[in-house]
């Protein structure tokens, strides 16, 4: 028999922040079909970075809140890898991942975190470093 009253509870440890998009963009279409043109890559090396980085910052703030949910980095969308996801937002507006701050320290059942909180009785933890 299938036990079905298991709760998992994720919580996702950020130190920088990150930009996170969806991969479905305007009209439907993928965002490397509308975002990634050859008339979008001409606008990026005619006008200023910081220009094409608002731009796309906006874009992504309207479909999802980075600073809302505590994902708002301090650096511009275009200084580093941008995270396409679809579910990811939708994971923490309804509460079944819960963003932290960086990890202070692990202990043998519970990890803290650098603003003081503790969470007991972690079964795994998943170190992904970036790029």
């Amino acid at each position: 028999m299938l036990q079905t009253d298991v709760i998992c509870q994720v919580y996702l440890s950020v130190r920088n922040g990150a930009w996170c998009v969806p991969r479905i963009w305007d009209k439907g279409l993928p965002l490397d079909l509308t975002l990634f043109t050859r008339f979008s890559n001409f606008l990026v090396r005619l006008l200023p970075s910081r220009i094409f980085a608002s731009r796309f910052q906006n874009a992504a703030n309207a479909r999802f809140d980075h600073a809302l949910y505590g994902l708002q980095p301090s650096h511009d969308i275009t200084a580093s890898t941008v995270i396409i996801n679809d579910d990811l937002p939708r994971r923490i507006i309804s509460g079944s991942v819960q963003v932290r701050p960086s990890i202070a320290r692990l202990t043998s059942s519970g990890v803290e975190f650098t603003d003081g909180t503790y969470v007991d009785d972690i079964a795994t933890v998943i170190c992904a470093t970036g790029n």
